[in-house]
């Protein structure tokens, strides 16, 4: 182990800081959802206890996420691209922000414990969590595939790729039984 590389030194070169908050609602607001469900399928005031705490702290996710995403929008270089999903990335984190609020509110309406039509509680909170889920596909669209935010990989010839050790590997030299390219059984 390198411990050298301890002490988020990462966080000095990124070019800002939206990405520190981003999971918190991917992993809290399904989380939610599943303790909801168990709780009210199950009548388990604790499970129904443990989504709404869930919940809070998904919001309290998505309240940095976009805080941070909206100062972040102008602190990277971006083509047309990246430019188009990014904008729809900050309007359904807006909408997700607005679900958030409204499901926060209704979790605290309860009748014997459980939230108030909690049908409609459910879909709404699956139909939040599925709106979680794309925001996070184009998050990471922007990312990884159109290389947002993203400092430029060095690029080697084959001959000084180093292999785990930092040593230059030898190009490998085809095999003479290689039997790519061509078709036949033995």
């Amino acid at each position: 182990m390198d411990w050298s590389l301890l002490g988020f030194g990462g966080l000095n070169q990124v070019l800002n800081i939206h990405p520190v908050f981003v999971h918190f609602p991917i992993a809290l607001y399904p989380t939610a959802l599943l303790f909801y469900g168990i709780g009210l399928f199950r009548k388990r005031y604790g499970l129904l206890l443990a989504g709404q705490i869930c919940l809070a702290l998904g919001l309290a996710g998505t309240l940095l996420s976009v805080l941070t995403g909206y100062w972040a929008q102008e602190s990277i270089p971006h083509g047309e691209a990246v430019h188009r999903i990014m904008g729809t990335h900050q309007n359904i984190g807006f909408a997700i922000l607005a679900l958030g609020v409204l499901l926060m509110i209704w979790s605290f309406l309860k009748r014997e414990g459980i939230p108030k039509g909690s049908k409609s509680f459910m879909i709404l909170m699956g139909f939040t969590v599925l709106l979680i889920m794309q925001n996070a596909d184009l998050g990471g669209r922007m990312v990884f595939v159109e290389g947002a935010a993203v400092k430029a990989m060095q690029t080697q010839t084959k001959e000084e790729a180093p292999d785990d050790h930092g040593e230059a590997v030898p190009e490998k030299k085809p095999d003479a039984n290689d039997h790519q390219g061509h078709d036949h059984q033995h």
